[in-house]
C-alpha cells in the first residue's frame, strides 16, 4: 500500500472514530454502535498489518503538533476567515483583519452574485484575541464530518498568519467542534448598532487597505 492509500486510510480511521465518538455521546444512537466498532476495529486492524504501527497513537501525536503549531504561530496571527452557509439557505463569511491596536471586523454575504465585504465592528486587540483563546482553537481538528445528514451546514476556518506562508484550517459538514458556536457570534455578527459605531470610528484607510488585497 503507497503512502497516498495509507494517508487516506488514517483519514478513514480519524473520520470513523469521530463518528463512533458522537455516536456514544447521542442517548438516541449510544446503543446502534456496534456495527461502527466493527468498522473501526478492521480499519485500524488494515492499518496495523501494512505500517505495524498504532494508528491512534500517530492520530494522537499529530493533533498534538497541529496544537503546537498553533500556540507558537499564535503571536503572529493576522486574520481568522470564517465562513458557514448550506441548503437551504445563504453562505456567510466573517473576517477579523488584527492591526496594532485593533480588530477590523468585516462581513461578506454570498448569494448567486458575490457581495462586497461591509465593515461590521471594531474591537480593542487585546479583547479580541481574548475571546479567541478563549474558544481553544489549537483544539479543533482539520475536518468534522457527520455522514448521517445530507446537505444542511458546512462552514470552514482560515487563521492567516503574518506571512501568509502558513495557515491553520479546520472545516466540517454537519459536525462541529465544541466552541463552534462562540466563533460563528463572534466573527458574524449581525449588530446594527455596532455596525454603525464602527462606521464612524474606523480607520478607513486601514480597512481600505485591506479590501484592495481582499
Amino acid at each position: 500500500m503507497n503512502n497516498a492509500k495509507l494517508k487516506q486510510l488514517l483519514s478513514e480511521i480519524r473520520a470513523c472514530k469521530q463518528q463512533l465518538e458522537r455516536m456514544e455521546a447521542d442517548e438516541f444512537f449510544k446503543t446502534q454502535t456496534a456495527p461502527l466498532k466493527k468498522e473501526l476495529a478492521e480499519l485500524i486492524a488494515t492499518y496495523q498489518q501494512q505500517t505495524k504501527r498504532d494508528p491512534l497513537e500517530l492520530l494522537a501525536r499529530q493533533d498534538e503538533k497541529r496544537r503546537r503549531t498553533f500556540l507558537a504561530n499564535w503571536p503572529k496571527l493576522k486574520e481568522l476567515r470564517f465562513s458557514v452557509g448550506g441548503y437551504p439557505g445563504d453562505y456567510a463569511t466573517g473576517l477579523a483583519v488584527i492591526l496594532p491596536k485593533k480588530v477590523v471586523l468585516l462581513q461578506q454575504p454570498h448569494s448567486l452574485i458575490e457581495g462586497t465585504p461591509c465593515l461590521v465592528n471594531q474591537l480593542e486587540r487585546k479583547q479580541f484575541l481574548t475571546a479567541v483563546q478563549a474558544c481553544h482553537l489549537e483544539d479543533w481538528q482539520r475536518e468534522y464530518f457527520n455522514p448521517q445528514i445530507l446537505d444542511g451546514t458546512q462552514w470552514s476556518l482560515t487563521c492567516y498568519y503574518q506571512d501568509r506562508k502558513q495557515t491553520f484550517t479546520a472545516e466540517g459538514s454537519n459536525d462541529y467542534p465544541a466552541s463552534y458556536e462562540r466563533v460563528k457570534n463572534l466573527l458574524l455578527t449581525k449588530d446594527e448598532a455596532a455596525k454603525e459605531v464602527a462606521l464612524n470610528l474606523m480607520d478607513q484607510e486601514a480597512v481600505t487597505d485591506f479590501l484592495t488585497t481582499f
